[in-house]
């Protein structure tokens, strides 16, 4: 009966574990866009987080070790964020304010 009880206690106690482990997603901003991968970075996101009327995106690799760079584009303002689709796992991702007749500011990238 003992062993039952160890046995459940430790059963639970791995669970709990196992179901609060957070998960890591990659991630970089600049003063007006941040970007990150969800979906167990099967997605890219990036989200507008400046009231400066400038377009943001998030520019990413997926299936490392490629190195072909897809963009995702938010641009109905601040507050607003933009989901790509589901796609191959993303190895690298990075945010950038888009700013007229100025090169665009972008984060480092970011990897896994």
């Amino acid at each position: 009966m003992v062993n039952l009880r160890q046995g459940t206690a430790l059963t639970l106690a791995l669970a709990a574990l196992t179901v609060s482990a957070p998960a890591f997603a990659i991630n970089a901003s600049t003063d007006g866009a941040y970007a990150y991968t969800s979906g167990s970075d099967h997605y890219a996101n990036v989200k507008d987080t400046a009231k400066d009327g400038h377009p943001v995106k998030a520019q990413y690799s997926r299936n490392f070790p490629q190195d072909d760079v897809s963009t995702l584009w938010e641009k109905r303002g601040y507050g607003h964020t933009a989901k790509s689709g589901y796609g191959g796992k993303i190895w690298q991702i990075r945010a950038c304010e888009y700013i007229d007749n100025w090169p665009d500011d972008c984060s480092a990238w970011d990897n896994d």
